[in-house]
């Protein structure tokens, strides 16, 4: 067990009011949870070591459900399984103040009780764990991503008896499982599978055993050979919710794995903190991947009290967004209709055009001029850059006070998007999507006049994985 709780415990002991030494128990049981768990709230009851009173109820952002937990003195496991009789209905955390080791060396048949209990602990999806095993899943938790998911799974859902063994054995197959996935190797991956399915109830294991796979089919494995009995689904809207809210300094390369299966459209549903650290790792990883087919900018000044952090990406209207510090850029993944309504705004120069294409990745191929109520349209039959057309430089220099309506780009790296500027926005013909870092990388300095401290800050936050780098390494659940 930790050393904070045993001091605590101590403390506890010295109390000579009953209620001054329930308050300290209490409140070290509530520290033990936490470093479990750190998105858990914590209500905690005027009973204590009641038959069916909770000592604390613990809930969680954006799910509506509540799991109760029982403080327990004594970790005999007879007095245990004769106590989830009362108890088990609630699908319950039980925490014993005694390692439960301890509280079997009196009895003969320990191995027997403990075996009883886990089995009924296991039907009634109910957890029953000890200092030393809350201790070693909570210290062991920062070492990565994984162990991590797996901590606050075991206080959310949990079953079975967790000691401190347990714990060692569970997080090695755990991690063991999700490095076998990176190459496809089946028995490690299962024996994962079976652990997790085994520790948790039919939430909790079905959000690893997802993430589990998306790592599998991110790498290349085939769906029909993931090892795995039970069809848990594809990567859910709540999976990566929570794989976003409980997912600390995961590395670049654990979010390129799971972005592999993962949608712009998805992410647009997604309930995401703002700002959130693992939205920007989930999004810089997979600017190639996460397409869109197109984005449209509103002007919205930094609200008070709003983070000064910018660019950043944020899920804002039902769209995945970039925050900029006077602008939004939203993302439509497959249709128009799913960007916010436009601003009317004053179209650019064609001076100003020139001024925001200079370096750009991008070849202006066709565009429109607009003076009060007519239109000139000057179109590239070859797909050069129409900006620097000497007779486009002729005609505009004819058309004084013209500004430009819309315009076709090219991107360098193909495709072409239809730009509004009075809308600023940009969209895809057709059926076409992009790459959203190739897409915003084009079009934002050409709909919006960025100073260059903003150029590069936008440079940094679109920085893309160098395909040639090896994007799996083996280290990275190490």
């Amino acid at each position: 067990m930790r050393t904070e709780f045993q001091k605590a415990i101590a403390h506890a002991e010295d109390q000579q009011d009953a209620g001054a030494r329930i308050e300290v128990i209490k409140t070290a049981v509530l520290s033990e949870v936490r470093a479990a768990d750190p998105a858990v709230t914590v209500r905690t009851t005027e009973y204590f070591n009641h038959s069916f009173a909770p000592d604390m109820v613990l809930t969680w952002a954006h799910e509506q459900r509540e799991r109760l937990l029982y403080v327990r003195p004594s970790a005999s496991p007879a007095w245990l399984l004769s106590d989830l009789e009362t108890v088990s209905r609630h699908r319950p955390m039980v925490f014993t103040l005694q390692d439960i080791a301890e509280g079997t060396q009196d009895n003969a048949n320990s191995d027997i009780s403990v075996t009883l209990l886990d089995e009924a602990a296991h039907q009634s999806d109910t957890w029953i764990t000890d200092p030393s095993g809350i201790a070693a899943i909570s210290e062991r938790r920062a070492e990565n991503p994984v162990v991590s998911l797996l901590s606050q799974a075991l206080v959310r859902g949990g079953k079975g008896v967790t000691n401190s063994r347990e714990v060692a054995d569970l997080t090695t197959r755990t991690r063991g499982g999700f490095e076998a996935a990176l190459t496809q190797e089946p028995s490690q991956t299962r024996s994962a599978v079976d652990a997790i399915e085994r520790h948790l109830d039919n939430v909790q294991s079905g959000h690893l055993t997802r993430l589990l796979r998306a790592v599998w089919e991110g790498n290349g494995g085939s769906l029909s050979n993931f090892p795995s009995a039970v069809d848990v689904g594809a990567l859910t809207d709540d999976d990566l919710t929570y794989l976003l809210g409980a997912t600390g300094d995961a590395s670049r390369d654990f979010w390129r794995r799971i972005g592999r299966t993962v949608t712009t459209e998805q992410l647009g549903r997604v309930r995401a903190l703002d700002p959130s650290p693992s939205l920007q790792a989930l999004v810089a990883a997979n600017l190639d991947s996460l397409h869109a087919k197109g984005l449209r900018v509103l002007m919205e000044p930094l609200a008070l009290g709003e983070s000064e952090q910018v660019p950043r990406w944020m899920v804002s209207r039902g769209c995945l967004a970039l925050r900029g510090l006077s602008w939004v850029a939203y993302l439509a993944a497959r249709r128009t209709e799913e960007l916010p309504q436009p601003e009317e705004i004053r179209a650019p120069s064609i001076d100003a055009l020139r001024r925001r294409s200079v370096g750009r990745t991008v070849s202006i191929t066709r565009v429109e001029l607009g003076r009060g109520n007519t239109a000139v349209t000057y179109e590239s039959r070859d797909g050069t850059n129409v900006l620097l057309d000497p007779m486009f430089v002729k005609l505009a220099g004819d058309i004084p006070d013209a500004s430009v309506e819309t315009a076709a780009a090219t991107l360098i790296a193909g495709g072409t998007v239809n730009v509004d500027f009075p809308k600023k926005s940009a969209i895809g013909p057709t059926s076409s999507i992009f790459p959203v870092g190739q897409l915003v990388r084009a079009v934002m300095p050409l709909v919006v006049d960025l100073s260059g401290d903003e150029l590069a800050e936008l440079a940094r936050v679109l920085a893309e994985v160098d395909p040639a780098d090896t994007l799996f390494p083996d280290q990275v659940f190490n």
